[in-house]
């Protein structure tokens, strides 16, 4: 269950992104494949981290990890160069789906029934740690100001892919993309791996 204080801690969490980023999430709440482990949430940012981009967050997982003593406690993240805000909630819609199932570790990779966002064909999720340049490598500290201790929640990107490079990851690993030098923020880019699906 989402702890007492869950609704405050997700403002908390908000707050941090908004001095980070500057800009104000829009919420969305995506409802949860078992609703008693708690709410999930897509906060959507749009023009972050410049114009021409959406970014969104994960608001779920970490009140569930922390309830079930899993550590690190982490959210998803996701960046894509598009106008388009069903990108942003496509990480939560991936919490609520899976949360309690999959603990979401970067190097994994989740597919997904059909394409996210149409006419993209990129239907997987890449988990891996942030890129540098978004200012996302280090955890977002979520506790009380004045707190002693901090409560950090540690962010996790998630890349969309082609079910090719799906497949190649299982085999190969997370170079296969990330050091592909492809464009990962681009809903269009061809795939790096030719096979069924791609």
């Amino acid at each position: 269950m989402v702890p007492t204080d869950g609704y405050e801690r997700l403002g908390r969490f908000m707050e941090r992104l908004r001095t980070r980023f500057g800009a104000e999430p829009d919420v969305e709440e995506v409802p949860p494949r078992v609703p008693g482990d708690g709410r999930v949430f897509a906060l959507v940012c749009s023009g972050v981290p410049e114009r021409g981009f959406v970014t969104g967050f994960t608001y779920g997982l970490s009140p569930f990890r922390r309830a079930k003593g899993q550590a690190p406690v982490r959210e998803l993240c996701i960046t894509m160069r598009s106008a388009d805000p069903r990108w942003a909630k496509v990480p939560a819609i991936t919490v609520a789906a899976l949360r309690g199932l999959c603990p979401f570790d970067p190097g994994m990779v989740i597919g997904y029934k059909r394409p996210y966002v149409p006419p993209s064909r990129l239907n997987s999720l890449v988990l891996a740690l942030p890129a540098p340049g978004l200012g996302l490598a280090d955890p977002i500290d979520v506790a009380v100001q004045g707190a002693d201790a901090g409560e950090l929640i540690e962010i996790v990107a998630a890349h969309p892919a082609y079910p090719s490079e799906r497949t190649a990851v299982h085999a190969d690993g997370l170079g296969v993309l990330l050091a592909s030098g492809a464009d990962l923020y681009d809903p269009d880019r061809p795939p790096l791996v030719r096979g069924p699906g791609a």
